[in-house]
């Protein structure tokens, strides 16, 4: 398992891959529906390294080619809410395929819209549709998708330091000769949230 958290990445772009609808365009109507799993899609791309440095980055990034790649994004991987200390926990029983969640804390906590959140028994990242209220206690926390697993009460629920867990489509390298005897390069890695 690779971990690219601190690698010299200068843009990262995050896309959502979900199920989708077929029109059909003359009968005005829809045709039909992919049945596709929702993930994260990534594009990380480096900065503008010199060859020596870059040609290291590209071997680790190849190495892991077949490999799970573990990313902790620096700001979206932590929580615009408040995390309480004493860990937010699952309530009852919450099932799969539901959009909202049953979570508790003895502790003040809130979650806002655009959070990104994972549960213990998935390496899933789900992202938060609502804020919820800064309060102790329990709480209901609307989901952009929907549960893949089931979860038991006391399942533990990270709001920080998310991890995603990606699956890499290929490095794609790009350079540029700034003179004779030195080139510089930057690399360009495609993944996807390995489900």
């Amino acid at each position: 398992m690779l971990d690219i958290s601190n690698f010299p990445w200068a843009e990262c772009a995050i896309t959502e891959n979900r199920t989708d609808y077929r029109a059909d365009t003359l009968a005005l109507r829809r045709k039909s529906r992919s049945t596709g799993v929702h993930r994260y899609e990534f594009e990380l791309v480096t900065v503008e390294m010199e060859l020596k440095v870059a040609r290291g980055v590209k071997a680790k990034l190849s190495a892991a080619t077949d490999d799970t790649i573990t990313f902790i994004h620096p700001r979206l991987s932590y929580c615009q809410g408040t995390e309480p200390a004493s860990k937010i926990q699952a309530i009852g029983t919450n099932s799969a395929d539901s959009s909202t969640l049953s979570l508790t804390s003895n502790e003040s906590w809130q979650l806002l819209a655009g959070d990104y959140i994972q549960v213990d028994n998935d390496t899933k990242v789900y992202e938060v549709a609502e804020d919820t209220l800064l309060q102790s206690g329990n709480q209901t926390v609307t989901l952009t998708s929907p549960l893949r697993y089931s979860l038991t009460a006391g399942t533990n629920i990270t709001a920080n330091d998310v991890t995603w867990y990606l699956l890499s489509n290929g490095v794609i390298e790009t350079g540029s000769m700034a003179a004779s005897d030195n080139q510089d390069m930057e690399l360009t890695l495609v993944a996807v949230e390995k489900l």
